[in-house]
């Protein structure tokens, strides 16, 4: 997901490798930094039986909870050698925040970059996840509240390897995860390829991807597609976009889900920000049906670190996705959130 990171804590380490009587020396970086976030959230219909709910159990509302290590090391002539092992974390008890206990959940790749972009490989946030942010009024912030890339083509790939590099006001990027299934190269991988234009207060970008998921026995198709729109008016940032999913899945109605976004941010004063959003997805073969998300937020900064914000949102939901996509089963739901975000 894509977040903030301010206020590097660096340890700089500098050594001398010598092969015989010759010598080269690099200069390395290795950072620590990370988000805290705190939040208490109440919410309505949390249950079957209509009851509220308050808690803080959460892995960041704000921004997700995560401590990062990252590594840099100049190779000269513009290219440098990169890493970033991020874990994430649940601030409401302590625990990983996934149920498989995966130290780096968040990110682990390593690669090497200069002046005609960067290749990365591990697993990282999919193209989806990056050009997604870039439309998304929020910028995944929220990012448990609001359906985007947890719902279309995943936010993270694993075996993944991915080119992005910058060309002027273009922007691309091009990547393929591998699937590792024996005799079929195809079979559980996903590639795609992503563009944006930026230009003063314009910009403009999408992707495309298909991926190969394993449904039952099978491996069966996945496309998606993705397109958004933005404008910049002094403080007031627009944007926007669509994005379609469409799962071959033999075994089921052929359905494809949309999901179309915007909204608006506004930068208040430099210390109040406020951004609100609208979000629905539908599928094609029942349009009667339909999720409807509206969230607004308001955030005040302590300093370039630390954040205090509110927010609320109500879910409306509508015919059979009342049930497919509520687990509680109520048609609407309403909840505020206020918190804390610190940034190391």
């Amino acid at each position: 997901m894509k977040n903030r990171w301010f206020g590097w804590l660096t340890v700089s380490v500098s050594g001398v490798l010598g092969v015989a009587s010759e010598a080269a020396t690099a200069q390395s970086s290795v950072s620590l930094a990370g988000t805290v976030d705190g939040g208490v959230r109440y919410q309505t219909n949390a249950s079957a039986s209509g009851g509220a709910v308050t808690t803080m159990n959460s892995n960041g509302y704000f921004s997700s909870n995560k401590l990062d290590f990252q590594g840099v090391e100049d190779l000269g002539g513009g290219w440098n050698a990169h890493f970033l092992l991020e874990s994430g974390f649940n601030l409401g008890n302590g625990q990983f925040d996934n149920t498989t206990g995966t130290e780096f959940n968040r990110q682990a790749f390593v690669g090497v970059g200069g002046n005609y972009g960067s290749i990365d490989m591990g697993r990282q946030y999919t193209i989806a996840h990056d050009i997604v942010g870039i439309y998304d009024p929020f910028h995944f912030h929220f990012t448990p509240l609001i359906p985007l890339t947890v719902a279309s083509d995943g936010t993270r790939f694993n075996n993944d390897v991915k080119y992005k590099g910058s060309y002027g006001p273009f922007r691309l990027e091009v990547e393929n995860a591998f699937g590792g299934v024996a005799g079929a190269f195809s079979s559980g991988a996903s590639h795609g390829i992503g563009v944006n234009y930026s230009s003063g207060p314009f910009s403009i970008g999408g992707l495309v991807s298909h991926r190969n998921l394993l449904v039952g026995t099978t491996y069966q198709g996945d496309d998606y597609y993705m397109a958004g729109i933005g404008f910049k008016f002094g403080a007031l940032n627009v944007s926007g976009g669509f994005m379609s999913e469409d799962q071959a899945n033999a075994a089921a109605t052929h359905t494809v889900t949309h999901n179309a976004f915007g909204g608006l941010s506004y930068q208040i004063s430099p210390a109040w920000s406020f951004i609100g959003g609208y979000y629905q997805t539908q599928v094609s073969n029942d349009k009667a049906s339909r999720r409807g998300l509206s969230v607004v937020s308001l955030a005040y900064s302590l300093s370039k670190r630390t954040i205090l914000y509110g927010e609320m949102d109500y879910t409306k939901y509508k015919n059979a996705l009342v049930t497919t996509l509520n687990p509680t089963g109520k048609n609407s739901q309403t909840a505020v959130t206020v918190g804390i975000d610190h940034v190391f």
